[in-house]
C-alpha cells in the first residue's frame, strides 16, 4: 500500500488545457487541482497545452486568474516547451524551446486534468505508460472506453445493465445517405431523441430533437464535433442522478447520489458551468440535491451499478456514473461514465464526508499502487529468434 510520503518528494505535473472543445473546463479543473495540492504541501508544476498544441510550463499559469481576460497575449510572452524524448528513467522531461532555452522540468508524477479527447481518452495515460511515469486516475483502456458513449453503451449491454436504446451514425455513412439514416432513427427510436457527439462531454454539441424537421440540424451539429454520433431514445419525466466512485489502491468508496435539477430540455453547458457559478463545479447549489430525492431502492441500485462499473472497467482513482430515472415507470438507465468529473466533483465528495485533500491523496496513492505493480512485470524473456533468423523470408539483401 502506497502512502502520501511516497509522493511528497516527487514533482507532480498537472496537465490541463488541450485540444478538445472542453478546453476551458479543463483549465478550471487543472487550476483547482493545483491550488489544492499546494495546500497539501506537494511540489506541483503546471503544464498547460494550448488549443494549438503548444506546451507551456510556468508559475504564472498555475493560477486561474492568468486565464481570465485576454490570456493569449500573456501566453505569447511565455516560453514554449517540448517533450524531450531522450532517455529519462521514470521521468517526463520538458525542455524549453529556443536556442538559449536552458529551462528543463522533470515530471515525476502526472496528474491528468484534461477533459475529452486528447487527454481524458487514454492518450496522455499512454504517454505516461510509455515513459513509465506514475499517474493518477483511470488507465488507458478504461479511459478509452468511457470517453466513447457508444463503447460505454455496449459494455452496459454486455453487463445486462439497462441503458437507453440507441443508434450510431458515422459521418461517412451519413454523407452518403442522410435521408435513409434519418428515417431509420425515426422508425427505430421514435421521437424525442438526444443526438450527441460520441466522444465529447460537458453537453457540447448535444440536442434534444422533438420534431423530424430538427433532426438534420442536430446531426450536423454533433458531427461538427465528432465523426461518430450516438442517437439515444429520450427518457421523459426524468430525474438526472449521478454517483461517484473513488479508490486509494486498496479500498473503494461510493459517494452519495446526487440529483441535478434543470428546467431546459437537458442539463446543458450553461447550467453546468455558467449559471450561478456552475452546478458541475458545485457552486450552483440550487441545481443540486444531495442526497437525491429518490427511493432507497433506486439509491442502492445506483450505488451498486456504479461500483460494478468501476470494478468491471478496472478503473483507478475516481469516476462518475450518470443515470436517468423515469419517475413515472421507475425504470433506471445507466447513461454515461466520466473518468474525470469536473473539479473531481469535490462538492459531492464533501457531502459524502470526504474532503478534497483526501480525494487527491487517495487518487495519488492509487496511481502509485498501480505503478508499483507495473514495476513487478518482467520483460526479460530470452529467445534465440534473432540468432536463428536464417530463413530466406527473414534475410535481407
Amino acid at each position: 500500500m502506497s502512502t502520501l510520503e511516497d509522493i511528497q518528494d516527487k514533482t507532480i505535473g498537472v496537465f490541463f488545457g488541450g485540444q478538445s472543445p472542453e478546453h476551458e473546463i479543463s483549465i478550471i479543473t487543472g487550476e483547482f487541482v493545483i491550488a489544492e495540492m499546494k495546500k497539501m504541501g506537494l511540489t506541483v508544476v503546471a503544464v498547460y497545452v494550448g488549443r494549438d498544441g503548444a506546451w507551456y510550463s510556468d508559475e504564472k499559469i498555475a493560477k486561474l486568474a492568468f486565464f481570465k481576460g485576454e490570456y493569449k497575449k500573456a501566453l505569447a510572452e511565455l516560453p514554449e516547451y517540448y517533450l524531450n524524448l531522450g532517455r529519462s528513467e521514470y521521468k517526463l522531461a520538458l525542455q524549453q524551446k529556443g536556442i538559449f532555452g536552458a529551462g528543463k522540468t522533470n515530471i515525476e508524477y502526472i496528474f491528468p486534468a484534461f477533459h475529452g479527447l486528447y487527454g481524458e481518452d487514454g492518450t496522455v495515460q499512454g504517454l505516461a505508460e510509455f515513459f513509465q511515469v506514475p499517474y493518477a486516475g483511470c488507465g488507458i483502456y478504461t479511459s478509452a472506453i468511457a470517453v466513447d458513449k457508444v463503447l460505454t453503451k455496449r459494455v452496459l449491454h454486455a453487463l445486462d445493465i439497462p441503458t437507453t436504446d440507441f443508434l450510431v451514425v458515422q459521418k461517412q455513412e451519413y454523407d452518403k445517405g442522410a435521408d435513409a439514416i434519418e428515417k431509420q432513427i425515426h422508425d427505430t427510436l421514435g421521437l424525442p431523441v438526444f443526438v450527441k457527439p460520441a466522444r465529447s462531454g460537458s453537453s457540447i454539441g448535444i440536442t434534444k430533437v422533438k420534431e423530424v424537421k430538427d433532426l438534420r440540424d442536430a446531426l450536423n451539429l454533433a458531427l461538427y464535433y465528432d465523426p461518430k454520433v450516438v442517437v439515444e431514445q429520450s427518457v421523459e419525466d426524468v430525474a438526472d442522478v449521478t454517483c461517484a466512485v473513488l479508490s486509494d489502491g486498496e479500498g473503494i468508496h461510493i459517494s452519495e447520489v446526487q440529483e441535478s435539477l434543470f428546467t431546459a430540455d437537458l442539463f446543458d453547458y450553461s447550467v453546468k458551468y455558467l449559471e450561478d457559478g456552475g452546478a458541475q463545479t458545485g457552486n450552483a447549489e440550487s441545481n443540486l440535491v444531495i442526497p437525491a430525492t429518490i427511493s432507497p431502492e433506486h439509491t442502492a441500485q445506483v450505488k451498486d451499478i456504479s461500483k460494478q462499473l468501476f470494478t468491471t472497467l478496472e478503473a483507478n482513482g475516481t469516476l462518475r456514473v450518470d443515470f436517468l430515472l423515469n419517475k413515472k415507470t421507475g425504470e433506471l438507465f445507466a447513461n454515461e461514465v466520466n473518468t474525470l468529473p469536473g473539479t473531481l466533483y469535490h462538492h459531492l465528495w464533501k457531502k459524502s464526508g470526504i474532503d478534497i485533500n483526501v480525494v487527491l491523496e487517495m487518487m495519488l496513492k492509487d496511481g502509485m499502487c498501480r505503478w508499483n505493480e507495473s514495476r513487478e512485470i518482467h520483460d526479460d524473456y530470452a529467445t534465440e529468434v534473432l540468432t536463428n533468423a536464417n530463413q530466406a523470408k527473414l534475410q535481407q539483401g
